[in-house]
């Protein structure tokens, strides 16, 4: 008799017991899994948001700094830049303006090169008449991404207005970056702006002396 009783298994409420400290510790694993690929998703996109905010800032201020015209035209998404190589550049036999990505061996444009979006890519369109190439996916459905981007002049007089002008800029533009960031859902769609300034060529190469 004392044999059997030592032989015998679990109860029925012994193992019910056990698969339910099971599950309880199932469900925390696939908790913590889900916790943490949200974070790790949430700041992959944060690091591509800002590498492409690098990217456009790199790309727009080696254009401006060349530039010899800029002028900003109203645009159905928005606006649109347009930038013309400078006659220093020109005639010293240096770079012309460039969309981003373009071959190395590409001599760049000597008639207008312009930047605009619409309204799901920002677009960098070499003179010309040539096809556009995509600088960046304008998009709402990952988790952190760029929603619009807007050109600004700079007035002549050197008071900037923060409302977007078109017209021709002799100083450069203020570029203005509306993005949002899904992980947060306290958080509205922000903004950030940065000034490229047109370098003076001329008198920096020495040109009409």
């Amino acid at each position: 008799m004392n044999n059997r009783q030592r032989q015998r298994g679990f109860t029925l409420i012994e193992m019910m017991i056990s698969l339910l400290l099971g599950l309880i510790i199932l469900g925390g694993t696939i908790t913590a899994y889900q916790a943490i690929s949200s974070v790790r998703e949430q700041r992959d996109a944060l690091y591509q948001l800002q590498d492409e905010l690098m990217y456009i800032h790199r790309a727009l201020a080696s254009s401006v700094k060349v530039a010899e015209s800029i002028s900003i035209e109203a645009d159905d998404n928005g606006n649109k830049l347009s930038l013309t190589s400078s006659s220093a550049v020109k005639g010293n036999g240096l770079s012309k303006i460039k969309c981003p990505g373009a071959e190395k061996s590409s001599q760049g444009s000597v008639g207008p090169v312009s930047y605009h979006t619409d309204g799901a890519e920002l677009l960098c369109q070499p003179g010309g008449g040539a096809k556009s190439k995509k600088i960046v996916n304008l998009s709402s459905g990952n988790v952190a991404g760029i929603e619009s981007i807007q050109f600004c002049r700079l007035s002549s007089t050197g008071k900037d207005t923060k409302e977007c002008e078109a017209g021709q800029s002799p100083r450069g533009i203020i570029v203005v970056i509306n993005y949002y960031d899904h992980g947060c859902e306290e958080c509205s769609s922000k903004s950030v702006s940065f000034h490229l300034a047109k370098r003076d060529l001329t008198s920096a190469l020495g040109v009409g002396k």
